[in-house]
């Protein structure tokens, strides 16, 4: 039987760190600035019997993409470093060994982590575009989305 949570705060959507190998992705880890806790599926499994369809539980868990939004660096540091993972991961002969695992911290109201979202096998997917208007009437900074799959995630 579940227990009501002593906790009566509510999640705080600023409040996040994503932590990815910093020796070989630093600017996506240090210049993120919004990420998204993927969805998770599971479809029933339909048995038919006496004119009907029966629904049963799966046994198969599906998950949605990781994405994760990054201000671009002016010298496109970050920008370059995805490009770059992506065209090894397409010219890569194994592959597998270009994922790196990739960690998303809850932080508390006080930015203390109170949960940490550990994703394996963590590789990149697409890589947004970036739009450059000179008509612009003020300077809004250059951001990318990243979107990743994963092998699995789980709750630390």
């Amino acid at each position: 039987m579940a227990t009501l949570t002593t906790n009566k705060n509510f999640l705080s959507p600023v409040g996040f760190q994503f932590k990815i190998s910093s020796n070989q992705y630093p600017n996506l880890e240090y210049f993120a600035v919004a990420a998204t806790l993927p969805g998770v599926n599971m479809s029933a499994t339909q048995t038919p019997y006496k004119g009907v369809n029966l629904q049963f539980t799966g046994d198969r868990l599906a998950f949605e993409d990781l994405s994760l939004r990054v201000n671009v660096t002016e010298n496109l540091e970050n920008y370059i470093e995805t490009f770059d993972w992506l065209h090894s991961i397409a010219q890569s002969k194994n592959s597998e060994e270009l994922k790196v695992d990739a960690t998303l911290l809850i932080l508390s109201s006080h930015n203390n982590v109170v949960k940490e979202v550990e994703f394996k096998g963590v590789f990149p997917t697409s890589l947004s575009p970036i739009d450059f208007d000179a008509q612009a009437e003020s300077i809004q900074y250059v951001q990318m989305d990243i979107t990743f799959s994963y092998t699995n995630f789980e709750f630390k």
